[in-house]
């Protein structure tokens, strides 16, 4: 997609320095994050010990996370001016989303079976964030002009799939972990989750 981005620059009243900047600055920073992505150790490596605590922690990250997203997003307005710095902020706000999701399923993975007491406070702390997720996909939707105008939507389109694929697996990851009765309600909210993403997913794949 960024290749495709300079040969069109002139269609959208964009400079070729302008145009070359972006690529440039988009190019280096996805490097960057998927440097940090790659170093973050996403095999199982149980601690025979409850990590509830700093799951928490990374969850209430999560959600603080997605609401800096939609901020991002709804800022977006595709203006030639602003085109930049919004767009880096889209990126940037999505990756350290996607980083703390990476993060979560880490430390559920490597954490010991919860307690009923930390299966409900770890669900409920996730399903906390559901409202938080389906208003960024709301407002992600309406910005599809935007998007789509500026050429960045088939980036975006990527981008939905792989925190729908990664969301799915930290709700994998804590099944096992969780009590049975707290398993039900993951179930619940991945299935509210997965709906969110796919009507996003259909929008950007028109």
């Amino acid at each position: 997609m960024l290749s495709s981005f300079i040969p069109s620059y002139q269609a959208h009243g964009m400079s070729r320095d302008v145009a070359e900047d972006l690529k440039i600055q988009l190019s280096l920073l996805l490097i960057s994050l998927l440097s940090i992505s790659s170093a973050i150790p996403i095999g199982p490596h149980h601690e025979n010990k409850s990590l509830a605590p700093q799951l928490l922690t990374t969850i209430n990250d999560l959600n603080t996370a997605v609401i800096g997203l939609t901020t991002a997003v709804n800022r977006f307005d595709g203006s030639l001016l602003s085109l930049l710095p919004q767009a880096l902020a889209v990126v940037k706000t999505e990756a350290k989303l996607d980083i703390t999701i990476l993060k979560a399923t880490h430390i559920a993975e490597k954490s010991t079976n919860f307690t009923p007491e930390e299966s409900t406070n770890i669900v409920n702390t996730l399903a906390g964030g559901i409202g938080p997720i389906q208003e960024f996909l709301e407002v992600l939707k309406k910005k599809y002009p935007q998007f789509t105008k500026t050429l960045i939507a088939p980036t975006v389109l990527l981008d939905l799939k792989i925190l729908k694929k990664h969301t799915d697996d930290l709700i994998t990851a804590l099944t096992p972990k969780v009590t049975a009765d707290n398993a039900g309600l993951l179930g619940l909210g991945k299935g509210i989750l997965d709906q969110a993403f796919d009507d996003a997913i259909a929008v950007y794949s028109a």
